[in-house]
């Protein structure tokens, strides 16, 4: 049995990425049900109770903010999460190197392979992916879903140069050893994407213990900008003004209020605790997706 979950408001083709869906696992011939969320956590909850049931697998279809929910409700079970993208960012897809195909994602059911991955937690929230705190998640928090189904990565590119006209506050880091950093932004990254195709921790590793954190140490928005820049040509981690740490554990505070996202949504306000967790989601990506170690329930 498998449960076909998807996000509506991911964007207005997601009716016919989801009859494609249909069509193709009825063609294999696969006992299936497709199921529509109707409100935040409500594909925690469906996934839930699929893997309740025994599902083999769950199939998210939307953007990484589905992914990251049905992530939570499988997260420590035996069923799969397999991943038809459609949304904005996709950094999901493309850390996995998934298709672009409807067709190529269904398929990894059968030609792909299943690994095992440790999760990480913010405050009572896991994620898979990313996670952030300061300007990158006021950013999120102040997005629409009509704006980024409309323009896009474009959407996040306006909303960041308009918030830039705000004051942007100070964070403090705590890393483990008692050890404090003053920071403007930062991202708490698993694997190495960011923001789609970029790469924002060369080390990251998706199946490893810890996690990589990606601080601007530099305050001011000009500051920001420039980071951003050098992200996007991959010269940022020879800033002498970017801290890349690899850490099991960070906690991230502020005296005004700020925001955290995880997985590209609005997670809440400071303060956050990241850390992993020993709890794992099983994860179907293609076969050649380089994996430290494959899941052996597969």
């Amino acid at each position: 049995m498998i449960d076909v979950i998807y996000n509506p408001v991911a964007g207005p083709k997601v009716v016919s990425r989801i009859a494609a869906v249909r069509d193709l696992l009825s063609a294999r011939g696969v006992d299936f049900r497709v199921r529509e969320t109707a409100a935040p956590g409500d594909a925690v909850l469906m996934a839930r109770e699929a893997a309740y049931r025994g599902a083999d697998a769950v199939i998210a279809v939307g953007g990484d903010g589905t992914f990251n929910e049905v992530a939570n409700g499988l997260a420590g079970t035996a069923t799969r999460l397999a991943a038809v993208p459609h949304g904005t960012g996709n950094v999901f897809a493309k850390e996995l190197g998934l298709p672009s195909s409807v067709q190529g994602c269904i398929a990894l059911l059968e030609e792909g392979k299943t690994i095992s991955v440790p999760l990480a937690k913010a405050n009572g929230r896991y994620f898979v992916l990313l996670a952030s705190a300061g300007f990158d998640a006021e950013v999120v928090e102040r997005m629409s879903h009509r704006a980024k189904n409309v323009l896009g990565i474009a959407a996040y590119l306006l909303a960041g140069a308009r918030h830039l006209l705000r004051s942007q506050p100070t964070l403090w880091l705590e890393l483990p050893g008692r050890e404090r950093v003053e920071a403007q932004s930062v991202i708490v990254v698993r694997g190495k994407k960011y923001g789609g195709n970029v790469t924002i921790a060369p080390e990251g590793n998706l199946a490893g213990d810890t996690f990589q954190v990606v601080a601007l140490l530099r305050k001011g928005r000009w500051s920001i900008v420039k980071f951003a820049l050098d992200v996007l040509r991959g010269k940022h981690t020879a800033s002498r003004h970017v801290m890349i740490r690899e850490t099991p554990s960070l906690v991230v505070r502020c005296r005004i209020p700020s925001a955290v996202q995880v997985d590209g949504d609005y997670l809440g306000p400071l303060p956050v605790r990241f850390a992993m967790t020993d709890v794992p989601l099983r994860l179907v990506v293609p076969m050649e997706f380089n994996a430290p170690q494959d899941d052996q329930l597969s």
